[in-house]
């Protein structure tokens, strides 16, 4: 710029002389490169990751960094081709049927699978709409359910097949922009369910009337004026009657539970009144076994809950009967009562020896019994019948533990509807 002023002045005083001519090629020569360098420096840090480290300097340095782009570019492409072909070829193998319905309700992908398990009859295309793949109200509602972020499941009926149906609010940004939903035919499950549930039902029932008879005859023995082993034989019998006519009780509760055969009725009652009939049943019991039992309740005197109130008696004397047995001469049983805008909270609180946390998944199987509860009698159902009570009921049922500690059992149930006219507590 120095020398482009300096032969400006020149030409003012002079005209266009050899310096001022010189001057301006040298200035537009530095004026190019100062331009060059300014283009290529923003450029220099990704070109030289292109170029594997090695920074372009100057302009001859940029086509190979072009090369470079364009190759990264086909890389790229490639990649994205490679996945988009990854992605059909992984739905069409799926043996789970998967749709997806957009947000505007209409499908938008499916797979061979769903087809199939929703029947060639009725062929599916994109842009169909909810209401013309799922016919039934059911389907439709959870649907929509899904559609406000709500995870639904449900049974449907198509093709001869039973199909297990998942519907899961679609959101790969945060919001809901779609329902993805999962098809699985659980025709031979829901058979072999079936079939073991009959036979269940079948066995606890023929076997009723044998145990009568056996007791009917133990009573009678008893009866008779028994010596020494005589008399113990016929205590025995008497205790394995009993053991097994538990057994068949639980097994006939459980097939019920299980094959959909009891149905609850729910009702408002006193909250009050159906612990003072519950801590009544079972203070002998805990009397019996030296163990105190304590009722904490956190709730507005007064307070009216709505449940079927024998199932929850059952619940919870289940719970209470089991803490009772395991916590040591001497121990305490508590019974803590929440109730809340939230819903019912109900925990049972032992100090018996606890259950080590590799057991804690499996102790509410059917006959899984912890080692710590193999040395006390019982069927092994009690805890199966508690959950699969609390899940018609619309709960959970947890357990905490800690091996030396006691366990805590905490039930779950969702908050109340509105209040009906109350009743009084079950009559025992």
């Amino acid at each position: 710029m120095t020398f482009l002023g300096f032969g400006l002045g020149l030409s003012v005083q002079k005209g266009a002389s050899f310096l001022w001519t010189v001057g301006f090629l040298i200035t537009l020569a530095l004026v190019l490169v100062l331009m060059a360098r300014w283009q290529v420096g923003p450029l220099a840090e990704p070109l030289g990751q292109l170029l594997g480290g090695s920074r372009p300097q100057a302009i001859e340095d940029l086509p190979r960094a072009w090369f470079a782009l364009e190759r990264e570019n086909d890389d790229l492409k490639e990649k994205a081709a490679r996945e988009d072909r990854l992605l059909p070829g992984i739905m069409a193998r799926l043996e789970e049927g998967v749709l997806l319905f957009g947000p505007s309700g209409n499908l938008e992908q499916f797979n061979p699978a769903a087809q199939r398990h929703l029947g060639l009859g009725a062929p599916l295309a994109k842009g169909m709409g909810v209401g013309e793949v799922f016919r039934d109200q059911a389907g439709q509602d959870a649907i929509q359910r899904a559609f406000r972020g709500a995870s639904c499941e449900w049974r449907l009926a198509r093709a001869g097949r039973t199909l297990r149906v998942r519907a899961i609010p679609f959101a790969p940004l945060g919001a809901v922009s779609g329902v993805l939903l999962t098809l699985d035919d659980v025709t031979s499950q829901e058979a072999l369910e079936t079939t073991r549930q009959k036979f269940i039902s079948n066995v606890s029932h023929e076997l009723k009337t044998p145990v009568t008879a056996i007791r009917i005859a133990a009573e009678n023995l008893q009866e008779e004026r028994l010596e020494g082993s005589a008399r113990a034989s016929a205590q025995s019998i008497m205790r394995s009657v009993d053991r097994l006519t538990l057994l068949l009780g639980d097994l006939s509760e459980l097939s019920r539970i299980e094959s959909g055969a009891l149905h609850l009725a729910p009702v408002a009652f006193d909250l009050g009144g159906f612990l003072e009939t519950l801590m009544r049943d079972l203070q002998p019991r805990g009397v019996a076994c030296g163990v105190e039992l304590a009722l904490l309740v956190d709730a507005p005197e007064g307070t009216t809950i709505l449940a079927d109130p024998l199932r929850l008696h059952q619940v919870l004397e289940n719970l209470l009967s089991n803490a009772l047995k395991f916590s040591p001469a001497g121990g305490r049983v508590e019974l803590v009562v929440r109730v809340t805008s939230q819903g019912q909270i109900w925990e049972v609180r032992d100090q018996g020896p606890g259950i080590p946390e590799s057991e804690q998944g499996r102790i509410f199987e059917r006959f899984y019994r912890a080692q710590a509860a193999k040395a006390k009698p019982g069927t092994g159902l009690g805890l199966a019948i508690v959950k699969h009570l609390c899940r018609l009921m619309g709960g959970e049922v947890a357990v905490e533990s800690r091996p030396g500690e006691g366990a805590t059992f905490r039930v779950i149930l969702p908050p109340q509807a509105e209040p009906q006219e109350p009743a009084g507590p079950p009559s025992r």
